[in-house]
């Protein structure tokens, strides 16, 4: 795992109402928007990377392939497999590519910034698959 990545852990309770999905150790103190992607199948959204801005990834439906690189080191490549049956959070700090590839019909992935619209796009830095193969 690469510097200032982690998976923030949570847990799940199912009793006779339903299930409830909760990471309360996931502050959310430095996030201000966040939005909900949902891929088609054979996808692959990558790569996209920060200087400053941080993610966090959280599954909300189905499963995904996540990937992170660090800016300008792209021997390490970091594969994550989430799914909704985790309750967990991957932080992708700045300094990090990041892509993803649901591997269900339907998934959805929301994703939570520490940045507003315009300083993300500001702070955009893009690679091509060509550059920067997925396998």
């Amino acid at each position: 795992m690469q510097k200032g990545q982690k998976i923030i852990q949570g847990n799940t309770h199912i009793d006779s109402r339903g299930t409830v999905r909760f990471i309360n150790d996931f502050d959310m103190n430095k996030v201000v928007r966040m939005y909900a992607i949902t891929p088609e199948l054979g996808i692959i959204r990558a790569w996209q990377g920060h200087q400053v801005e941080t993610k966090w990834f959280f599954v909300a439906k189905g499963s995904f392939t996540v990937k992170t690189v660090a800016l300008g080191n792209f021997d390490e490549v970091n594969t994550y497999t989430m799914n909704e049956n985790e309750s967990e959070v991957l932080q992708i700090p700045g300094g990090h590519y990041n892509g993803f590839e649901a591997t269900e019909k339907g998934s959805v992935l929301m994703i939570f910034s520490d940045a507003n619209l315009e300083a993300s796009k500001a702070d955009d830095i893009r690679q091509t698959l060509e550059f920067l193969p997925w396998n």
